[in-house]
């Protein structure tokens, strides 16, 4: 696909947009669900009670537009918001 440079530049601030949408602390749990990590395990990383952890992922849910974590991981490679390994 062939895009003008105003179309890629659009292309990609909507990448960078739903980045920016996340918190420090929703993009580390991303980052910790994309490296194995259950929640249990992130809430203990981030010296989190498991509850707030469970709130947390909840509200990246809600941004990224997900209904579980995983099509949300998919998501987050897919639109450059995480990188893969």
């Amino acid at each position: 696909m062939i895009l003008c440079l105003g179309e890629k530049i659009k292309f990609l601030e909507g990448k960078s947009m739903k980045k920016e949408l996340l918190t420090n602390t929703e993009y580390k749990i991303l980052k910790l669900f994309s490296k194995g990590f259950n929640r249990k395990e992130i809430a203990e990383k981030l010296n989190i009670s498991y509850s707030q952890c469970r709130k947390i992922i909840n509200e990246i849910l809600v941004k990224m537009n997900t209904t579980n974590i995983t099509t949300c991981l998919i998501k987050a490679y897919n639109e450059g918001i995480i990188e893969g390994k």
